[in-house]
């Protein structure tokens, strides 16, 4: 597939990771991809699509909580056998999901995130604890970096993941991958050695099995979210 293989319709206030599901749609849509076909990998994506990896995996994130597409170990994400009609449908549903405001996300966001850590706490398996320990491992990798962002959302996945709640992780699939937009156009998550050692507070909490710990250490980590997002948006104190 090359980028000039196809004219793409050029979007307006839609976030990269629904341009970049918009742009599958339409491969979709044209016959260039068919159900049971393999995607693109994600380098070959970004640079077809013209955006980068982060917004790449955001999208397909949010196609495979849909089940538009599956992700095959070792085979990369394949899109599964659908009808084309019911492909296009769900794919519509996905690009719709970008009608609320930024503080609501962002106060769902923080009930999900707290009550994730509390179950991963209690619940996680060993086989939790190493994939959590080996994203904020990755994430310590490059918090300094362009790509912390990614990495930061990784982490915070694996912990829903050990949440062993399948919907409090989808839900934070939806909105998450929005919220992060906001972040990166507002370049609000600078390079911090507080939510470095905040990410190390929640990992041990989790290792220890302290949940309420865990909890506590997760509220003061999404506190300045909550702060930017009343200031960004002007919300008053008494909300």
């Amino acid at each position: 597939m090359n980028g000039s293989d196809i004219q793409f319709k050029q979007l307006h206030h839609v976030n990269a990771s629904d341009q970049v599901i918009a742009k599958i749609k339409e491969l979709i849509n044209s016959g260039v991809l068919k159900p049971g076909d393999r995607l693109p990998a994600e380098r070959k994506m970004a640079a077809d699509f013209g955006f980068g990896r982060a917004q790449i995996r955001e999208a397909l994130h949010k196609l495979e909580f849909y089940g538009i597409i599956k992700t095959m170990p070792q085979s990369g994400s394949v899109i599964n056998r659908l009808d084309i009609t019911a492909l296009d449908s769900l794919i519509m549903d996905v690009l719709n999901l970008q009608d609320y405001d930024f503080f609501s996300l962002v106060e769902m966001r923080i009930l999900l995130e707290e009550n994730a850590i509390s179950m991963c706490a209690k619940r996680r398996t060993e086989e939790d604890l190493v994939m959590i320990e080996k994203a904020n491992n990755n994430f310590l990798r490059f918090w300094d970096s362009e790509e912390r962002v990614s990495y930061d959302f990784a982490f915070h996945r694996a912990i829903a993941e050990g949440s062993h709640n399948p919907v409090v992780k989808a839900m934070l699939l939806i909105i998450t991958p929005d919220i992060l937009h906001v972040y990166n156009k507002e370049r609000f998550c600078a390079p911090s050695q507080t939510v470095v050692d905040e990410h190390i507070s929640m990992l041990d909490a989790i290792r220890e099995q302290d949940s309420e710990k865990a909890v506590k250490i997760m509220r003061q980590h999404m506190q300045g979210v909550l702060e930017f997002a009343k200031s960004k948006l002007n919300i008053p104190e008494k909300r």
